[in-house]
């Protein structure tokens, strides 16, 4: 009998794309009837909460938010999920049964295989780079992997205690990467799981960016790392973040980013000097020496 699978996405103010996840991911279970869906919406204000509550008898699961819990909203979805692997995505990203179909085989063939990341492709099949995944297109063993396509086990995912609550946007794959390689399993990219990202070129909100980045860059950065190295990757990250705030004329959300940040900082889990391999590439995205010695894909 095949592993169930239960494929969870998040939705927030983007009804046009939620119903083309819908779609696609409804064509997936009509090839696959064992696949369980769960759409969360995150407090939508523009009909997509009411879409979904329609939907919501036609071979998918909702659960409808109050508001915008960011991607805390996610867990929502995760703690319903009956299926042994989940699937994640975004509301503007979706993916083909044949996706489905191989991270149910690795998963059954590979039992110390904890997370696959997936290839995030535009809506022309354009490979999307970022320094979370491997370069190359190739099975291979993964830093982290990219929020709106990956597969996780439930129980290592339950264990690790889903997204993490502080976070709200980004850093949180570096979370739970890290705290899967804790426990012994592996992060692996597979070029043969493909997720399209339909607005993947889409302009981020560079405050949001710039507020969200450095508050759980320095989050992670005193979680994992002893004094000497926490004061450097900060001086570092603070530099980074304001050099980038300062080209956007966005100032007050760097400030804003710091002051929360001291405001309540993260408990103490150094990891052992061993242990900090896991973090090298988090290490050099955030290392000004690094930077300026143009490390492979540093841009945030």
């Amino acid at each position: 009998m095949s592993t169930p699978v239960s494929i969870v996405f998040l939705n927030f103010n983007r009804i046009a794309e939620t119903r083309i996840t819908v779609k696609k991911l409804l064509e997936c279970k009509e090839k696959d009837n064992t696949i369980e869906i769960i759409a969360v919406d995150n407090g939508s204000c523009d009909g997509t909460k009411e879409f979904l509550a329609e939907i919501g008898d036609n071979g998918i699961k909702t659960v409808l938010l109050a508001e915008n819990r960011g991607i805390r909203g996610y867990n929502s979805g995760f703690e319903i999920a009956t299926g042994e692997i989940i699937i994640v995505l975004d509301d503007d990203s979706h993916i083909e049964i044949d996706s489905v179909r191989r991270v149910r085989e690795l998963f059954e063939t590979h039992t110390n295989i904890g997370i696959i990341a997936f290839k995030i492709t535009d809506s022309r099949g354009i490979r999307f780079n970022t320094w979370h995944i491997p370069s190359e297109d190739v099975f291979k063993d993964s830093f982290a992997f990219v929020g709106c396509g990956f597969a996780i086990r439930k129980d290592l995912f339950s264990r690790i205690g889903f997204y993490p609550v502080d976070f709200f946007l980004y850093h949180n794959e570096i979370y739970v990467s890290v705290q899967a390689q804790l426990l012994s399993y592996r992060v692996v990219y597979d070029p043969c799981c493909v997720a399209v990202h339909r607005t993947s070129e889409a302009p981020r909100n560079p405050a949001r960016r710039i507020y969200y980045t450095l508050k759980n860059s320095l989050i992670l950065i005193w979680m994992y790392y002893p004094m000497p190295q926490a004061i450097y990757l900060t001086v570092s990250r603070l530099i980074i973040s304001y050099s980038l705030a300062l080209v956007e004329t966005k100032w007050g959300a760097a400030t804003k980013a710091l002051v929360d940040f001291i405001s309540g900082r993260p408990r103490k889990a150094v990891l052992p000097k061993e242990k900090r391999k896991l973090l090298k590439p988090f290490f050099y995205q955030n290392s000004i020496i690094h930077r300026i010695l143009c490390f492979r894909d540093c841009f945030d």
